[in-house]
């Protein structure tokens, strides 16, 4: 390893044989693109301690297209963020290792093969800055990124936080920042925003596909793996899904089946389930509906080390299962969502990537997570539940991974499913909730409250005229009275 000492803009070797020659310049972000281009197989580093301890930092470091950094949050993006960034990345636990683009500089590191693929970035001497700014780049593209942050008391630069609002983001956040400002703080930091606005934004393309699609070095037995299954009047589809799962390369331990029918006089109509399969089917026959309450039933039942959650409405090729064990050998996680596509979807994103959501339809996770996550019954019958669930993964210290080269077909059968339409409270109220309760008890859940706060803003806008006025003072009256019962409602779930 090879890091840049940041005070002393100078270069230390650890275990490395140092070069003939180094010149660095005062520009810090420089220097480390200029130390990888001299190191191209090494872990390139910056600190500001004087004997700074890597241990933890490689201990951490399951693969080259990772990023991490550990200690004092920067400010300028910790004070503003959260009213733009709709992402579970900067909802970091402090002091714990977590899922993240934002990056301290006090201590961090990332491969050679990274910058070298990078090869520049735009700086603005501000090292702090400047990092922050790599990894917010780096990160959507496919480079895992994870911090140990603590936060900083010190006060923010709100021009350097319009900036990089500027330089991550569409061209409509910047005024956007400047009304949550104005809306919510009473401030009106004019100066920073007309200079944010000749800001372009920072979009460099960087190829880290063949980074990523480094061989795994050995092959490893075939993961032993269960499959759990919520479904409801979906009998034929059942029937493909669980043929799609016999004729895997490497089959499953046992399919759980949890069959929902609200009718208290029925009786399951599954009858292939006692059929000669290749795998065990534990079968779950209840009168009670809902996915959550279903999922969380099965999830009790499994044994293996992993488990794939799935819909009762997919087709998967035969060697679905094959590549999802190669993805788990290369990229060492723990959970993985695959890409659900419907006919005629195609998939853009080439390389792996740091999920900000979960696909409980549609992923695989290992039983550390089986045994410290639930889906929240609070969420029953509405929307948000994976997400939640994905949300209660990074909190456990682990990260969601999408892999879109893995692709099966959703089907979305037009019958059944594991969802019934419900009436709920609200149902037939005069002023109907917005968001849903549903979605306003998640976020109040899992979101920040500036975070909230954006979001509102944002739900503002969408509704203007819906709610039944285009006047700006009446719509305002009536989506605030829309957002309070939305929150009474969230409540009571």
């Amino acid at each position: 390893m090879v890091y840049l000492h940041l005070l002393t803009n100078t270069v230390h070797f650890i275990d490395v044989k140092k070069a003939d020659s180094i010149t660095l310049g005062k520009n810090q972000l420089s220097s480390l693109f200029k130390l990888a281009q001299a190191f191209p197989d090494q872990w390139i580093g910056w600190s500001t301690a004087e004997n700074p301890i890597w241990e933890e930092f490689t201990s951490q470091a399951q693969n080259n297209y990772t990023m991490l950094s550990a200690g004092a949050a920067p400010a300028f993006i910790c004070s503003v963020i959260d009213y733009i960034e709709d992402s579970p990345f900067i909802n970091y636990s402090p002091n714990e290792w977590y899922p993240t683009w934002i990056m301290s500089a006090d201590q961090g590191m990332t491969h050679a093969s990274i910058l070298n693929e990078i090869q520049a970035l735009p700086s603005t001497q501000n090292f702090e800055y400047d990092i922050n700014l790599l990894a917010r780049v780096i990160q959507k593209q496919g480079v895992f990124c994870y911090a140990k942050l603590n936060k900083k008391d010190v006060i923010a630069s709100t021009q350097l936080a319009y900036r990089f609002v500027a330089q991550t983001q569409k061209k409509r956040w910047v005024p956007f920042l400047f009304l949550c400002h104005v809306r919510y703080e009473k401030r009106f930091p004019v100066y920073a925003f007309a200079k944010a606005l000749f800001k372009k934004q920072q979009d460099k393309k960087v190829d880290l596909l063949a980074i990523q699609q480094i061989e795994p070095s050995q092959k490893k037995e075939a993961i032993n793996y269960d499959v759990v299954i919520p479904t409801m009047g979906r009998k034929q589809y059942l029937f493909d899904v669980l043929t799609d799962l016999s004729n895997q390369e490497i089959k499953p331990n046992q399919v759980i089946i949890v069959e929902q029918n609200a009718d208290p006089e029925s009786n399951s109509e599954l009858d292939y389930i006692f059929d000669d399969w290749s795998f065990t089917i534990k079968h779950l026959f209840t009168h009670q509906t809902g996915a959550c309450n279903a999922r969380n039933i099965s999830l009790g039942k499994t044994t293996a080390d992993w488990i794939l959650l799935f819909d009762d409405d997919v087709r998967v090729p035969v060697d679905f299962m094959a590549q999802l064990q190669h993805t788990l050998i290369s990229t060492k996680v723990k959970a993985i969502t695959v890409a659900c596509l419907q006919k005629g979807e195609k998939e853009t994103q080439q390389t792996v990537k740091q999920w900000p959501y979960f696909g409980s339809g549609c992923s695989l996770v290992h039983r550390e997570i089986v045994d410290r996550c639930k889906f929240d019954k609070a969420l029953e019958h509405g929307y948000g539940e994976d997400v939640d669930f994905g949300m209660q993964i990074r909190r456990a210290g682990y990260d969601v991974i999408y892999a879109p080269q893995i692709q099966i077909l959703h089907l979305k059968a037009p019958v059944g499913g594991f969802r019934e339409k419900r009436i709920f409270p609200w149902s037939t109220d005069n002023i109907q909730p917005k968001p849903s309760p549903h979605i306003m008890y998640f976020r109040k859940k899992n979101y920040s409250e500036n975070q909230l706060k954006g979001y509102k803003l944002v739900q503002w806008f969408k509704n203007y005229g819906k709610l039944g006025s285009f006047l700006p003072w009446r719509h305002n009256r009536l989506f605030n009275k829309a957002w309070e019962s939305s929150k009474k409602y969230a409540n009571s779930l």
